[in-house]
């Protein structure tokens, strides 16, 4: 992740962008057997929602009748809806206004999806960059490759569409043919595919050396534990000792397989707790049997979200695993989805997840056991030139929310730089106030938001140490290995 970051740092690309793409979802009817809390209005409550409907339908005549240029009701009425769910100000509650788009959202959890087989991101620029092809896909036999920036779909100019746009026609029933433009190393290259039902592999296992068992996790797609035991039963079977798992750029997925990967790694007790407007309504427990113990790592980062940090969770408060890496992203809250009469499909935010100890998830994210940044490998001469040119800690001020200045700036640059997704604007924003908080975390500091000299100071300490730090190894894995071996 953080080699990744660094390129994208003097431009600015925010982690959240793609940790909103795939949030944790939970069909709170088939994991829990409950159905959703449905409170009827009061007296009082109801006579205002029929005076307001009355009122909302005189509005939207008012605009479809005195708007300059022609508008029809669906779009006015789609915007009340969208209207409603944004006024939450929740990123994770959406309402889906392109039917294309909602598709696409359930397809990403889902596991299985039609298409060619790349996911996408949008830079600041405005450049649509293929970030990952999926081994023996249709993209990736044509020969696209990570890196390529896509310009033109089946002849059409799409550097000016957004990314639900593009990714709305890069999708498309199995067996259509698509051509993709994409632009590499300056010349602009074409590939003609023919779109698949593409099928999302999100387990990957191999033996280490000394007998150590690995499984990257990419997502908790809806058949991922099944999968999961699998990997795991077949490391064991060819003489696994130890078990190290890698959640690390893990944005999450369904809440369903983490509960049952849960239940391979711990023999009973809590996987989390389910709050919703202050209070715990619901223990999520794994089904008590015997299974084999091994020494187990789980390695994090703060691509880990959601579902990931419920599992880092269930595992650190079980005493299950031990976590290596950095604080993981801070996602604490799970959707449902729902559709209206008219086929319109939504999420929204049910309620929040604890971990087995009742500890916070949202905004916070799960501290590890042993806090260790790996290097930016090649990037470390672009990230220590990009540091020479920050500001200094120069105020003798502590900002704390909304408060402005240099040392706010001077604060974000260094936390972006060291994977945090912040923006550096020198105002201490919502976004800058988690990061803070979870960099005190982080470093055993007390987590309240302000930028005390104590953080600064420490701020500053990790970003230097981050840039001088040389080594081309993965250093958490070796970190892993090392605690590994010392137990078996």
């Amino acid at each position: 992740m953080n080699r990744k970051v660094v390129k994208a740092v003097a431009i600015i690309i925010t982690l959240a962008l793609l940790i909103t793409s795939i949030s944790a979802m939970l069909s709170l009817t088939s994991v829990l057997g409950m159905e959703s809390a449905a409170l009827a209005a009061t007296p009082q409550e109801q006579r205002y929602i029929d005076e307001k409907i009355k009122e909302l339908e005189a509005y939207l005549k008012s605009i479809h009748d005195s708007y300059k240029d022609e508008v029809d009701y669906k779009t006015l009425m789609n915007g009340a809806f969208e209207g409603a769910m944004n006024s939450l100000g929740d990123p994770y509650s959406v309402f889906f206004k392109d039917p294309i788009e909602g598709q696409s959202f359930i397809q990403s959890v889902t596991g299985e999806y039609e298409g060619i087989g790349i996911t996408m991101n949008m830079s600041a620029s405005g450049a649509c960059e293929v970030m990952s092809v999926t081994q023996g896909a249709p993209a990736g036999r044509a020969g696209v490759k990570e890196g390529d920036v896509i310009i033109k779909i089946n002849g059409s100019d799409v550097t000016k569409k957004s990314l639900d746009e593009i990714s709305g026609l890069v999708k498309g029933k199995a067996g259509t043919n698509i051509v993709l433009v994409v632009k590499r190393a300056g010349r602009e290259l074409s590939f003609s595919m023919t779109r698949e039902l593409i099928k999302i592999i999100s387990v990957h296992p191999k033996m280490l050396e000394g007998n150590i068992g690995y499984i990257l996790l990419t997502g908790f797609e809806a058949d991922v534990a099944k999968e999961f035991k699998k990997a795991k039963d077949g490391l064991v079977k060819s003489g696994a000792k130890a078990l190290i798992i890698d959640i690390r750029d893990n944005p999450g997925g369904f809440i369903e397989a983490v509960i049952d990967i849960a239940g391979e790694l711990i023999a009973r007790g809590a996987v989390t707790h389910l709050s919703r407007r202050g209070a715990v309504f619901e223990t999520v427990s794994v089904v008590p049997k015997d299974i084999l113990r091994l020494p187990t790592v789980l390695l994090v980062n703060e691509g880990s979200a959601s579902a990931s940090e419920i599992l880092a969770g269930a595992l650190k408060d079980n005493k299950a695993a031990i976590l290596v890496g950095t604080a993981t992203y801070g996602k604490g809250v799970a959707q449902d989805m729902g559709i209206t009469k008219d086929g319109y499909l939504y999420k929204i935010s049910e309620f929040y997840f604890l971990t087995p100890d009742k500890h916070a998830i949202q905004d916070v994210g799960v501290t590890p056991d042993y806090v260790v940044r790996n290097s930016l490998g090649e990037f470390r001469a672009a990230g220590a030139a990009l540091y020479q040119g920050f500001a200094p800690f120069a105020e003798d001020t502590k900002p704390k929310p909304g408060d402005t200045g240099l040392n706010v700036f001077a604060a974000q640059q260094r936390l972006l730089l060291l994977g945090f997704p912040v923006s550096p604007t020198a105002t201490m924003d919502q976004d800058t106030v988690l990061a803070v908080k979870r960099f005190q975390g982080e470093q055993g500091l007390y987590a309240y938001g302000t930028l005390d000299l104590t953080t600064m100071k420490k701020i500053e300490e990790v970003t230097r140490e981050y840039i001088s730090n040389d080594s081309k190894e993965d250093l958490q894995l070796a970190k892993a290995i090392e605690i590994l071996k010392k137990q078996m």
